[in-house]
């Protein structure tokens, strides 16, 4: 299913949430939306799957306009973040729990019919292997570690085997070590089903896994969508370059006045040295990820300050000229004694730069 978002806006109360939102959801592909709390990622979802009504704008399922359309007939399934299982029925009961009471979802254009019980119990089974549960139908809910009923709750969404699936922060109840397990086992789900999918999460590493195309909001606006590492390379905002991952944001001088308006390719100083960068006439950013800074003996001077081992990488603090901060990542017990001077260089050929204007 091909997904159209179109200027949806929507408000609690006064108070406005989503603004004008429009984007499309590539059909088969996940599409995952990462912002901080409050950016109204929960809230689109939810409109998606019509708990939610826009105040303006509309939603195309395959072209078709389903902004008015019940929930029941959106052919969707949902992962909410609390798994909302039912505690009193067993794996395969809650599996089941949406065809043996009729609730099966359906396509926009088909009637509501009750799926037979051999029907029931051959998705029921045929789920449960997909996301090996199946040594674990007769337990309940509370027999279970928070993983499988992470996985319980996604075999509950995907057994009627929807057009669209919407997570909701899946994980964001596991611990660290168990939430790392989980995504790589559910990206691997996700595309084996080849389900279009639209997923939630605050968790920059988790979307950069999980994403075909990544959406990125901030108080109810799109702020950039994309491909997820033409996002984290080329942010086109200082708020999407921090927000996926860490970021250097190095200030550039700006062009004189006298020279065009329009942004042009010239050479710009920074404090990290001069590059070749589009500046636009008002100045901007240098982004330098940390994994680009490294020890160059034609570089920048700088001392070294705080240090950590953070297991895959060292993380610096570097201290320049003028008392600015950059954060570096050296190899493993690589970093060299705070205080020491060092010269550093950007280990990217092409160094992007973030415009005030955008």
């Amino acid at each position: 299913m091909k997904v159209h978002i179109e200027g949806v806006s929507f408000a609690y109360g006064r108070e406005p949430v989503v603004s004008g939102v429009s984007m499309v959801l590539p059909e088969g592909g996940i599409t995952v939306m990462i912002g901080p709390s409050g950016s109204g990622k929960s809230t689109i979802l939810q409109l998606l799957c019509g708990l939610l009504h826009p105040l303006q704008g509309k939603i195309l399922f395959d072209g078709e306009d389903v902004t008015g359309v019940p929930t029941e007939r959106r052919d969707v399934g949902v992962v909410f973040q609390s798994y909302a299982l039912f505690p009193h029925l067993t794996v395969r009961e809650n599996i089941a729990f949406g065809l043996r009471t009729g609730r099966r979802r359906f396509s926009l254009r088909s009637s509501r019919r009750r799926p037979s019980r051999r029907y029931v119990e051959e998705r029921v089974w045929d789920t449960a292997a997909l996301l090996s549960l199946d040594r674990l139908l007769d337990r309940k809910p509370v027999q279970l570690s928070g993983g499988e009923q992470q996985r319980v709750a996604l075999a509950r969404a995907v057994a009627p085997r929807p057009s669209l699936l919407l997570l909701d922060e899946p994980l964001s109840a596991l611990d660290a070590r168990l939430r790392r397990s989980v995504r790589t086992e559910l990206a691997a789900l996700l595309r084996k089903l080849g389900t279009t999918a639209f997923y939630v999460t605050h968790d920059q590493e988790e979307a950069m896994l999980l994403a075909d195309h990544l959406v990125v909001l901030d108080h109810g606006h799109v702020v950039q969508a994309g491909n997820p590492l033409d996002l984290y390379r080329r942010p086109q905002t200082p708020f999407v370059a921090s927000f996926l991952g860490e970021a250097n944001l190095v200030a550039v001088e700006a062009r004189p006045a006298a020279s065009s308006p329009s942004t042009l390719p010239v050479r710009s100083h920074t404090p990290l040295g001069s590059f070749v960068l589009p500046c636009s006439a008002d100045g901007g950013w240098l982004l330098v990820r940390p994994e680009d800074l490294t020890e160059d003996p034609c570089g920048t001077m700088a001392t070294v300050g705080d240090t950590r081992g953070m297991g895959p990488h060292d993380r610096v603090i570097l201290l320049l000229d003028g008392g600015i901060e950059v954060l570096a990542h050296f190899p493993p017990e690589a970093a060299p004694a705070p205080g020491t001077k060092i010269r550093i260089g950007v280990r990217t050929r092409r160094p992007h730069f973030v415009a005030h204007s955008e």
